[in-house]
């Protein structure tokens, strides 16, 4: 079990040479977004921007309160995104055929192009990142953090308005 406490029984967040494993994963993670937000700003994108072309790779067309969810913010903020989007000639939005007041944001030809060009960027990022880590070992790291994201996603945590 991975504590925060060391042996003799101090709160080792104190000991800053000692990285414990959420402060070391979100490390990683905060670099990697890092590099990742480089690239896209390379394309007069926002990380962001990155991700919602990404997530419309893979559905085509998806509602904007969907994509929302998918890249962890508020409807509020994809609008505006998908409008910067849509000015950039990378997304088309049309209206919800279900529901009037809801818009469906799908993916162009445009985009799709720069989606290739990302997916080799990421290669780039991710190699730099498994640099001097063996193939074993990056296949238990994926399967690790494979069955902790399933672990977690089985509980419910609290969304954004419940933290205030």
């Amino acid at each position: 079990m991975i504590s925060t406490h060391s042996k003799n029984g101090e709160d080792s967040r104190m000991m800053p040479e000692r990285k414990h494993f959420g402060y070391v994963i979100h490390d990683v993670a905060r670099l990697l977004r890092r590099h990742f937000d480089a690239e896209a700003q390379r394309h007069d994108l926002t990380m962001t921007q990155w991700r919602v072309i990404g997530q419309l790779s893979h559905a085509d067309a998806l509602s904007q309160v969907v994509l929302a969810g998918l890249i962890d913010t508020d409807p509020m903020t994809v609008s505006g995104v998908v409008e910067r989007l849509e000015a950039k000639g990378l997304v088309l939005r049309v209206a919800d055929p279900d529901d009037s007041r809801a818009k469906i944001v799908k993916i162009t030809d445009k985009a799709r192009s720069l989606v290739s060009e990302m997916k080799l960027l990421a290669e780039d990022v991710y190699a730099s990142a498994f640099e001097g880590i063996s193939e074993h070992e990056r296949d238990t790291v994926l399967r690790t953090l494979t069955k902790m994201s399933a672990n977690l996603s089985k509980q419910r945590a609290p969304g954004k308005e419940e933290l205030v």
